[in-house]
């Protein structure tokens, strides 16, 4: 009964940053989890342990995106596939990016999950570039900064764009980079 509780208060918490509710109270979590507030603290008495549940939400989210083979051969066009896929799944992770920064100054691990995150990210697309390119670390920097969640934030959210629109412009800047370095 205990585990089907946990179980609940994270469905209800997933569930509301889900719908954009970034903080919702521990009321709402309990009345939505159909539990007791004391449940939910006595669950979850820091909120590290919660953080830590969502997290494997959005590892399981992420996952079938890590595990796609590009089809693409040529190392740019294999750059704007996975710049494809990335706004696919930054869709997807949205609501649980603007949670995370909502809450990041007052967690050491939503802090480390994003640098961890973040330096996954640039690890992927460097392993796409020829050795030159990843060697010109100011190029990879800008280009790593175009492809990543805060770009797709600012595009949705910043300048409201829709996705496919946001998906376009983040294309267009990946595309703009690239022809920059291709032979």
């Amino acid at each position: 009964r205990g585990e089907q509780s946990r179980q609940k208060i994270v469905a209800a918490l997933t569930g509301f940053i889900r719908e954009g509710v970034v903080s919702p109270t521990a009321d709402q979590v309990a009345e939505r989890a159909q539990v007791g507030l004391r449940s939910v603290f006595r669950h979850f008495q820091d909120m590290e342990r919660l953080y830590r549940e969502i997290a494997l939400e959005v590892d399981a989210l992420t996952q079938p995106y890590l595990q796609r083979r590009l089809k693409a051969t040529d190392w740019d066009e294999r750059v704007l596939e996975m710049a494809r896929i990335r706004c696919e799944l930054f869709e997807r992770l949205m609501p649980f990016q603007v949670a995370t920064q909502v809450h990041r100054h007052e967690s050491p691990f939503l802090r480390d999950a994003q640098r961890q995150a973040a330096r996954l990210q640039r690890e992927l697309l460097a392993h796409l570039l020829p050795r030159t390119l990843g060697k010109d670390a100011a190029w990879l920097d800008g280009l790593d900064l175009l492809m990543g969640i805060n770009a797709w934030l600012s595009l949705r959210l910043d300048q409201a764009l829709a996705p496919p629109q946001a998906q376009r412009a983040m294309l267009a800047a990946v595309e703009a980079m690239l022809a920059v370095k291709r032979f």
